[in-house]
């Protein structure tokens, strides 16, 4: 009797240890399964800020993104869509110092203007190329104030200084102008304008002109206004705040009236249509998206493998211990009381295994989330392959059950 008894404890030690044993395998195995997914989630979601997706405007067949008419309207809307980020845009004007007659213009109209939101959109022009604190250029660009900054040769020829209020008189490209006949017409009278710093020359430009004099491009737009004029942009480039939206990006830009170039169509100043470089984005959202969905086509297997490990553990335990089983039963245990005990056994043996997977993995610092996941997904499936090995075992007599043991 001792014997047996002997025996019996030895057998179900060996199962106990085989049960954690099997459940700090599953843990390290699903870690590595949701782990990798999680991996290529990440990926996916910092691909927008490692490969930015770069648009500009250009005329229909794409063969100008500068010294184009770029419509207030259509910036206006980029300027409130919630789909573009670090949206630069800038107008070029003429100008000529002091108030001269419009018959004078040829002799006096010898300064180039640009009026714009960033340093990044007139060409080359960078921050660290203008002279004055770092956030006081922040605010420059995006106030309306009437001032400049001016190109240092420009100043040193005129003799001017910062802090002086020069009175410039401003011309504009004409949007109406004839394909390669464009026409420049005086926005009005003279405007006293601030000079609040200076800048290095530019050796290249967008526009390919030289620049003279910078403004804010809302200031620009306020002299537009000012004498009656609709306002448009010769320069306009931005990108896609989130990428992983690239077709609700697209649906937005042709709402606002932007066209895909065809190479087509003629010859135009009109900025209508959009260049979006997402080729390189697409190529690697794509391989990202296809490992994912692979790994998660996996899952329903997963569970199933889980869930069957759980059951022939649990039923190859129950099979050990059928006599713990029929003296419960011949003491007047019901049967699913008695289920339920061999069931918590087993699971508070799963979560021992579980917590000595889980204190190996953050040797490897997991993310929480997935330890959560793991552990969710061993137990529920455990607990549904061992609840229906109790139960089967649960379901023979009393008798059947004691004859089995002989």
């Amino acid at each position: 009797m001792f014997g047996y008894l002997s025996c019996s404890m030895k057998r179900r030690k060996a199962a106990n240890l085989i049960t954690v044993g099997i459940s700090v395998m599953l843990v390290l195995l699903l870690n590595l399964y949701f782990g990798n997914i999680r991996s290529y989630q990440t990926q996916l979601s910092d691909l927008a800020g490692n490969v930015p997706i770069f648009c500009q405007i250009t005329n229909l067949n794409g063969t100008l993104v500068n010294g184009l008419f770029i419509s207030e309207n259509t910036v206006k809307a980029l300027e409130q869509s919630d789909q573009i980020k670090d949206l630069s845009y800038m107008t070029v004007l003429m100008a000529g110092e002091g108030d001269f007659t419009d018959a004078e213009y040829s002799k006096h109209l010898n300064l180039h203007v640009v009026g714009a939101n960033r340093a990044e959109a007139v060409g080359d022009l960078t921050n660290d190329m203008i002279h004055m604190d770092s956030k006081d250029i922040d605010s420059f660009f995006s106030s309306d104030n009437m001032e400049c900054i001016v190109n240092e040769n420009v100043l040193k020829k005129r003799g001017w200084k910062i802090g002086d209020q020069i009175t410039l008189k401003y011309y504009y490209y004409d949007p109406a102008s004839e394909l390669h006949k464009i026409e420049i017409h005086p926005m009005g009278e003279a405007v006293e304008v601030t000079i609040t710093g200076t800048m290095d020359e530019i050796a290249g430009k967008t526009n390919a002109i030289r620049t003279d004099i910078v403004m804010p491009a809302k200031a620009a737009w306020n002299l537009f206004s000012k004498f009656d004029l609709k306002f448009f942009a010769d320069t306009v480039t931005f990108h896609i705040a989130n990428p992983l939206q690239l077709n609700a990006f697209k649906e937005e830009m042709r709402n606002i009236g932007l066209m895909e170039t065809s190479a087509e169509a003629g010859d135009s100043y009109t900025g209508c249509a959009l260049i979006t470089r997402d080729a390189e984005f697409i190529a690697s959202a794509t391989d990202l998206q296809r490992s994912i969905a692979l790994l998660q086509s996996f899952f329903p297997v997963v569970c199933i493998l889980v869930l069957m490990i759980g059951y022939v553990v649990s039923y190859l335990s129950g099979n050990n211990r059928r006599d713990e089983f029929s003296l419960l039963r011949l003491q007047g245990v019901k049967k699913t009381k008695a289920s339920l005990i061999f069931l918590v056994e087993q699971m508070i043996l799963v979560l021992t295994g579980n917590f000595l997977g889980d204190a190996v993995m953050t040797l490897t610092a997991p993310a929480f989330t997935v330890m959560l996941l793991v552990n969710s997904v061993i137990l529920a499936a455990y607990l549904i392959g061992a609840a229906a090995a109790y139960g089967q075992m649960s379901r023979g007599s009393v008798l059947y059950l004691l004859s089995a043991q002989q």
